[in-house]
């Protein structure tokens, strides 16, 4: 254990000093790191209800990049939260809403449209991808591999 009197008050100040003056550096590089992830964040999210949001299969490659997209969420450190619940009648409402929601038939939409959204979900993994390969391995294989399956499924008609 550490023992102040062995080093004195004098010597304890100043590694304490020089301590917290490393603290208070790390923390201000932090904010521009922090607002990188947020962004690199955001543009997976977007990537991902891209992905599931395309109406067509594509034989399984679609859910696969959605899932991959996942997989390299939370190698980030994002894990989606579920929403507090609410008082009754707001709960009774969200039921209800989500029970016409399912009852409405669901439209088809054209395979374009869906051909669409996959290449814009491929474009904004391009992009993130730039920002990974240096600093998440594993995130970079991910979206590598989603990458990957999106071109597979753009290939099939």
């Amino acid at each position: 254990m550490f023992h102040v009197r062995r080093i004195g008050y004098p010597i304890f100040a100043i590694l304490l000093g020089l301590a917290l003056d490393t603290t208070a550096s790390a923390q201000a590089a932090n904010p521009a790191k922090q607002a990188a992830r947020a962004q690199l964040i955001a543009t997976l999210r977007s990537a991902h209800k891209l992905l599931v949001a395309a109406d067509h299969d594509y034989n399984g490659h679609r859910a696969k990049a959605a899932h991959e997209v996942h997989q390299a969420l939370q190698e980030l450190g994002f894990h989606h939260k579920k929403p507090q619940p609410g008082s009754p009648a707001q709960n009774a409402a969200v039921a209800g809403a989500k029970a016409a929601h399912a009852a409405q038939a669901r439209m088809h939409e054209p395979q374009a449209a869906s051909d669409a959204q996959l290449q814009q979900a491929q474009q904004l993994l391009q992009g993130a991808l730039t920002q990974l390969t240096a600093t998440h391995p594993k995130a970079t294989t991910n979206v590598q591999n989603a990458i990957t399956e999106i071109t597979t499924a753009l290939s099939i008609k």
